[in-house]
């Protein structure tokens, strides 16, 4: 058990009114939808919905869509969490909870950064960072993480490191475990998407490639560790793209056909494409051509839900490269070039996030 959850039960015994003990009850539930816990935490949400209901209180209505929305959000990464948290958000404000509005802000950052809504994941981030009491850790942990992930999608490393330590001193004063397992995800994801991107441009640094590979091993090593039970399928995901750069074929192969039904039902739909192209040139690479005509079919399949011009760009790259090898050199070339207006694209994204994120600092 984390120490989190040990000093919430102690508090939940100690805790003589209702109210008090209900709130504490909340953040428990909160703490193990993080956990992955699901099941469990699912079934604290009812007792709390019903306390809710019997209570009639703003604030405990609030951390009822609270935590029904970062179930969702843990286990699926479902956009329909974001409703919740806004919600939740609305009904802290309103009552005044100064703690739980920068935690719904903050949640909120995250749900709008997954959306790839510039303005508001910056506007959020900011309110948390700026309502957060000073021992707020929670709040102000997740209000950095989304600061630094930005950063990192706006290809500033620099900029983003210093919010990933203040994310992680947070994390360690709250003494959340799940925090940061989500932080080693997080710095895994983005240095292996950055890889993955220059390796199907034929641009990666094989060095940098196996360093990521390792700390990726680590972070599954983590979780393994402390029991986290969400997002399972990523970190071998981000494995098997960082393999096949290596030229690790038939290992990378084996890691994606394992995963990639987890990872659909872990909220990756967007994302199948990316990872059967990494596939898809595997079995080219190997000489397994009815294979790739198979992953073919599946690729053109899943293109259409692709959402973020990294990965259409690396898709469309890895595509260039696999049908030139099974002879059709015009859909190739087609390729090629659809995989540099992505980059393009994605380069102007990356500005546009840099623009934004410069109004954010840590006085904010």
């Amino acid at each position: 058990m984390s120490r989190l959850l040990e000093r919430l039960d102690a508090q939940i015994a100690q805790a003589e009114e209702v109210f008090e003990r209900e709130c504490l009850k909340s953040k428990r539930a909160a703490v193990l939808a993080r956990h992955g816990q699901f099941s469990e935490a699912r079934f604290a949400l009812q007792g709390l919905r019903s306390q809710s209901q019997r209570l009639r209180n703003p604030v405990l209505s609030a951390w009822v869509a609270f935590v029904d929305g970062l179930i969702e959000h843990c286990e699926s990464l479902s956009p329909s969490a974001r409703a919740k948290f806004q919600r939740a958000y609305d009904l802290a404000s309103t009552a005044g909870d100064a703690e739980l509005h920068a935690l719904c802000a903050a949640w909120l950052a995250i749900a709008d950064f997954n959306a790839n809504d510039i303005d508001a994941t910056v506007a959020h981030a900011k309110e948390a960072l700026r309502l957060a009491p000073p021992a707020a850790h929670a709040a102000r942990a997740r209000a950095a993480l989304v600061v630094a992930s930005a950063w990192r999608v706006a290809g500033d490393d620099g900029r983003a490191i210093p919010w990933y330590k203040v994310a992680r001193q947070h994390a360690a004063t709250e003494g959340d475990v799940s925090l940061v397992s989500v932080l080693l995800h997080n710095m895994a994801a983005f240095q292996a998407g950055r890889i993955s991107l220059e390796g199907a441009f034929e641009r990666a640094d094989l060095a940098d490639a196996q360093r990521v590979l390792l700390e990726a091993e680590s972070t599954g090593n983590y979780d393994a560790g402390v029991g986290n039970g969400q997002l399972m399928a990523e970190v071998p995901l981000l494995r098997a793209q960082l393999m096949t750069v290596l030229g690790q074929y038939d290992a990378a192969i084996s890691l994606f056909d394992a995963q990639l039904p987890r990872a659909r039902a872990e909220g990756h739909v967007h994302r199948e494409a990316r990872f059967l192209a990494d596939a898809l040139f595997a079995e080219v690479k190997l000489g397994r051509i009815d294979e790739a005509v198979k992953r073919l079919r599946a690729i053109n399949a899943a293109m259409p839900l692709m959402t973020e011009h990294d990965d259409i760009a690396a898709t469309h790259a890895r595509l260039a490269v696999a049908v030139r090898a099974l002879g059709r050199a015009e859909q190739a070339d087609a390729h090629a070039a659809q995989a540099e207006t992505a980059l393009e694209m994605h380069r102007a994204e990356q500005r546009r996030w840099a623009d934004a994120l410069a109004a954010v600092d840590f006085e904010t």
